[in-house]
């Protein structure tokens, strides 16, 4: 599974001149934890987090007995608060490897760009929704992979929590890893199995 399959599009971007209010009320409407920042081309230039945007950006309420302890206006525009340095992701990518980098280095999104233009999102929520495919939905999208190939057409498929099974039914070890590579191109795929007739059911 590669993000160009799950990928969120089009994407809500943000401009860097943008305010921070503005900002805000772009992730708020939409439910989003993160935008890419863009420039007039759509070039990736940043991202703004729901983390970006709240720091700094309350004020103490004076009856929790707080001090304000700032010493200069708060940020106002997205490109003094903004990451500059963003990991972004290929349609090619695979997901596998974005899991692993928002794992390790604690992201919600990762944006995907193409030829540095930004061509969607890959969120948290977006890697969830795939692992949540029904079983059969699954089956069915692995059934269609496998009929678009000459002579997997006939291959029986089982899904069974996100674990998928294909029968060879002609002894075609040949094929194996493309039938096993077709069905790990399925979103909601966890594993796959190509296992071979039993030779009663060959002849049955």
């Amino acid at each position: 599974m590669q993000a160009g399959d799950i990928m969120s599009r089009p994407v809500v971007t943000v401009r860097d001149f943008d305010t921070i209010k503005t900002a805000a009320g772009v992730l708020a409407e939409h439910g989003f934890t993160a935008a890419p920042v863009v420039d007039d081309d759509g070039v990736l230039i940043g991202i703004i987090t729901e983390a970006d945007l709240i720091r700094d950006a309350i004020p103490h309420d004076p009856r929790s007995g707080v001090r304000d302890v700032w010493q200069s206006a708060p940020p106002t525009a997205v490109n003094q608060i903004m990451t500059k340095k963003v990991r972004a992701a290929a349609p090619a990518t695979d997901c596998a490897d974005i899991a692993e980098t928002m794992l390790k280095h604690n992201l919600r999104a990762v944006p995907v760009v193409q030829n540095r233009v930004v061509v969607g999102i890959v969120t948290r929520r977006d890697l969830m929704r795939g692992i949540a495919h029904d079983d059969v939905v699954i089956r069915n999208d692995v059934r269609r992979n496998l009929d678009r190939c000459s002579g997997l057409d006939q291959w029986p498929v089982s899904v069974h929590d996100g674990a998928v099974e294909i029968t060879d039914p002609v002894g075609d070890p040949a094929s194996h890893d493309i039938a096993r590579a077709l069905a790990l191109a399925t979103p909601g795929t966890r594993q796959v199995t190509v296992v071979e007739a039993e030779p009663n059911r060959l002849h049955a």
